[in-house]
């Protein structure tokens, strides 16, 4: 008998023709950097594997952010970095919770390797009950932070990896619009940091991601993972974003803090803000308006029945021309 699943996250196909901002993804950045990046591959690069579990990117990592040697484990994609993490806190057995409102993927994530996990709650002005999560009994916890979709930096996260006997799964997919370039809570010991190259570096379509934690656990997480998680392309693309494309990345989050307060400042109602690239927005009804957007053009996120969230919908930030359209349709939808 094949189990009955009862989760999915829920994918949009939504193509690219209208205005995508449901996805996060940086587009502040200009096509001189993806001209930077572009790199053709020897023939014998396309013939062979990639190095195992593509080390060699693991180690230009590690050197851009002056981490130790066998810190970081390269990943498919931020997400295949948390199911990697979820599939430690199986092997654990202890259980795992999840504070809500948060990215959908993680408690997906978690029901795919076989873990119903248990929730916790940030208070209402996003603090997080350090000593409610302490006494909880798991073995793991997943926080994000910058948290999707509140954008707040969870201030009590190394309180928790100092006071939390168990792993840290950290999602820091956002971490570099909120300026923290260098992991380093893998000092701790028991915090798995989860990182991206889809976000503030613009990369998306080459599905890299990595964990960094201390050599032990990495060790770990490392025989949890595929040999080859990565292609050839994707790992050669990603060396020289390291090489040259961070410039280019410092400028474009420099101008979505502009458009950032500017959108800020014309908008009239309530929802959640910070150093990310989207905005969340509570309204009457998350779905109708969504709706509405779509077929103005412009692919928002609904976010309906989450904690502190009952009905919002969150839309990424772009160039202030994009924004200008989009706010007005958005006038336009709430009317409806």
């Amino acid at each position: 008998m094949l189990p009955e699943l009862d989760f999915a996250y829920d994918e949009p196909d939504v193509g690219y023709k209208k205005v995508r901002l449901h996805f996060n993804e940086n587009l502040f950045l200009t096509d001189d950097y993806y001209r930077a990046l572009a790199s053709s591959l020897e023939p014998w690069e396309l013939r062979y594997y990639t190095d195992p579990n593509n080390k060699r990117l693991a180690s230009a990592i590690e050197s851009h952010h002056g981490l130790p040697q066998g810190t970081v484990v390269i990943t498919a994609g931020a997400d295949e970095g948390l199911r990697t993490a979820m599939l430690l806190a199986a092997h654990m057995g202890r259980g795992l919770a999840i504070v809500e409102p948060t990215y959908g993927m993680a408690r997906v994530a978690a029901r795919q390797v076989g873990i119903r996990p248990v929730v916790s709650t940030y208070r209402e002005d996003l603090s997080l009950d350090v000593e409610e999560v302490a006494r909880m009994g798991v073995g793991a916890i997943y926080v994000c932070s910058p948290n999707n979709p509140t954008a707040h930096v969870v201030k009590e996260v190394e309180e928790l990896a100092a006071r939390f006997n168990g792993v840290v799964i950290l999602d820091a997919a956002y971490a570099e619009f909120a300026g923290y370039w260098r992991p380093r809570l893998y000092e701790y010991g028991n915090v798995v940091e989860v990182r991206t190259f889809s976000k503030a570096w613009g990369l998306a379509g080459l599905r890299v991601g990595y964990v960094v934690a201390n050599r032990r656990v990495a060790d770990v997480l490392r025989a949890l993972s595929l040999p080859h998680p990565i292609s050839a392309y994707s790992a050669k693309a990603v060396e020289k974003a390291l090489e040259v494309g961070r410039p280019y990345v410092e400028r474009s989050i420099e101008e979505l803090g502009e458009v950032r307060e500017w959108v800020l400042s014309q908008l009239k109602v309530n929802g959640y803000h910070g150093p990310t690239n989207f905005v969340t927005l509570r309204v009457d009804d998350a779905e109708a308006v969504a709706a509405e957007l779509d077929k103005m053009g412009y692919v928002v996120r609904a976010l309906g029945g989450k904690p502190l969230c009952p009905s919002c919908i969150r839309f990424t930030l772009a160039p202030r021309p994009v924004m200008e359209g989009f706010l007005k349709a958005l006038r336009a939808a709430l009317k409806v």
